[in-house]
């Protein structure tokens, strides 16, 4: 209520030809295009941008993902019988494969981090993944998750 109250007050004053130089200081700055469930400068969150790259399949038009393979919630999980590595959620993505163990995420270190590895073809062992691809994850895909693992690889809760 107060927000459309000010908006319209900028706009009434625009169109007249009032000059409008200051907000009421205890609302703060008129921010126009951010999500507004997200502070401006929120960065890189799992649940919001990295979780569904993950739940892609190769169906998906956007590329494709891990849920195919990597998700003991799928029926067949093909990548986490041979690997060990559970993608379903973050806490079993933080327990890592039997390659990767902790080192699928090395918080702040997104380079010797096995995920991302993977994800670019340079991990030592195995297939650049997605297996099934191309097509691989975008160079801004993968620069997603290594924002999120250099920034700390938080979950929802900060953990």
């Amino acid at each position: 209520m107060r927000r459309a109250l000010i908006v319209g007050m900028l706009l009434a004053a625009s169109s007249s030809g009032v000059a409008c130089t200051a907000l009421d200081p205890t609302f703060g700055a008129l921010v126009v295009g951010t999500d507004a469930g997200a502070p401006p400068d929120a960065g890189v969150s799992f649940e919001r941008d990295l979780r569904p790259l993950l739940d892609r399949v190769p169906a998906d038009p956007s590329g494709h993902g891990c849920k195919k393979c990597h998700y003991s919630t799928e029926p067949e999980h093909v990548g986490l019988d041979l690997g060990g590595l559970d993608l379903a959620t973050l806490g079993s993505l933080r327990k890592g494969g039997l390659t990767s163990g902790a080192s699928v995420v090395v918080p702040g270190h997104p380079d010797e981090s096995a995920i991302v590895q993977k994800l670019r073809g340079t991990y030592p062992f195995g297939e650049r993944m997605p297996r099934d691809g191309p097509p691989h994850w975008t160079e801004a895909e993968i620069e997603l998750m290594s924002a999120w693992i250099a920034a700390g690889a938080k979950g929802a809760d900060g953990e």
